[in-house]
């Protein structure tokens, strides 16, 4: 072996994918099984239909699930906390766009035991009006604090300039919507949308073939059925009219810079291909705009583009925070990289690498039964099963920079693009 020589490079032909395996309860909610790995470990996580798209009102959709916690017919949150920290577990809630629950980390030991209060959250919560107070006062000092801040602030506007502010993916929290928040509409969340016909359970790691009977138990009843929600509403995007926006801070030493425009999701044709594009522009370290503006002109740690994908609609987003005096100087330098990518052929050294890191992202993406199951969880939110992965393996191995170059030409428009900037 000559160790003066780098190891060769070579791109992956094929994945080897964890088993899944597919089944459902007794009421019908369908169930994921990866059980592989070598540590005792496993993890359930539900995911509801509950998510910010669903709710009538600001924060309720949040607010439910992040009260799940605080306490049930039979435990308060103390006792909850105590006993998932007694046996060494996790749990975390989470709520976003479409989709809310929470996940369960444990050693496949302690499973049993902590199933029947793990199920309870989301059987039995009672929501105390206390501890519901108690939260809205930190989170309305949390929003007191974040207003501060640029890149908050940035974020904001850019999602109203998109969406409009009556759109669940534009709108925003304000000191407002936390005086409007009531026991009572998080109680008719839950009621409504935590229910057997919005959960899908995935469950990953070692464990005996008896979770299953135990999930059927907590999880597969008919009274988890509980009310039909209604159908959600079909928001009307309504984008600004303006392309730039700008908020002045005479304190500011830095600038926050979003721009970005309407694009599609990844459930259109293009997408893969434009994952490629868009590493290739600014969605990796060694990207363009990384090797441009951070590393030429020294304006920033950090730029970055992404092309963010809901099941209802997607946007481009180039994001960084520069000084104020080289705010200008940055837009230009982003206008000009688009420029190129429009015009110039992306040379095959260049696309080898980019390449090359995202079929070691795509790896990484399935290494191990609990990573995998992110990744899982990430296509059923768009109907989707694992041959998307081959397809994106396949579109990464195959794709030229002719076909690149006309989709930059398709999706990259600098002059449609929203421009926010504050500070």
């Amino acid at each position: 072996m000559n160790r003066q020589l780098a190891p060769e490079i070579n791109l992956i032909d094929s994945i080897t994918f964890p088993n899944v395996e597919q089944l459902k309860l007794d009421n019908g909610v369908p169930v994921y099984l990866l059980n592989e790995g070598v540590q005792d470990v496993v993890k359930i996580e539900l995911m509801f239909k509950a998510g910010k798209w669903f709710e009538s009102k600001n924060l309720i959709a949040d607010f439910t699930n992040r009260m799940l916690r605080e306490g049930t017919k039979n435990y308060s949150a103390k006792q909850i906390a105590d006993t998932f920290d007694y046996y060494g577990a996790n749990f975390n809630t989470s709520s976003g766009f479409e989709t809310a629950g929470a996940s369960l980390f444990s050693l496949t030991k302690h499973i049993d035991l902590l199933l029947p209060v793990f199920a309870e959250i989301f059987t039995e919560s009672v929501f105390p009006e206390n501890e519901l107070n108690t939260i809205l006062s930190n989170r309305t000092q949390r929003l007191s604090v974040d207003l501060k801040k640029n890149d908050f602030l940035a974020n904001r506007d850019f999602l109203n300039a998109l969406f409009g502010k009556n759109h669940p993916y534009g709108r925003v929290s304000e000191f407002e919507h936390f005086e409007n928040i009531f026991v009572d509409d998080l109680k008719a969340f839950y009621k409504s949308y935590y229910s057997a016909t919005n959960l899908t359970i995935l469950v990953a790691g070692k464990f005996s073939p008896s979770l299953v009977e135990q999930l059927n138990k907590y999880f597969g009843s008919k009274n988890l059925l509980r009310d039909v929600p209604a159908a959600p509403i079909d928001y009307a995007i309504e984008s600004s009219a303006e392309r730039i926006h700008h908020t002045e801070k005479s304190d500011s030493v830095q600038s926050a810079i979003i721009i970005g425009n309407m694009s599609i999701n990844k459930t259109h044709p293009d997408f893969l291909k434009l994952s490629v594009l868009n590493t290739v522009f600014g969605g990796y370290f060694g990207s363009r705009l990384m090797s441009n503006i951070r590393e030429e002109k020294g304006y920033t740690y950090g730029i970055y583009s992404s092309f963010a994908s809901y099941p209802h609609a997607g946007f481009i987003e180039i994001a960084s925070e520069v000084g104020k005096d080289v705010r200008d100087a940055t837009l230009k330098e982003i206008q000009h990289e688009i420029n190129v990518l429009r015009t110039e052929l992306i040379d095959e050294e260049e696309l080898q690498v980019v390449k090359n890191y995202m079929s070691g992202k795509i790896l990484r993406s399935i290494d191990g039964p609990l990573k995998f199951s992110e990744t899982l969880k990430g296509l059923l939110i768009y109907n989707q099963d694992v041959s998307y992965i081959d397809q994106l393996l396949k579109t990464v191995r195959e794709v030229t920079s002719d076909e690149l170059l006309q989709l930059a030409q398709k999706y990259f428009d600098y002059d449609k693009m929203y421009k926010v900037t504050v500070g």
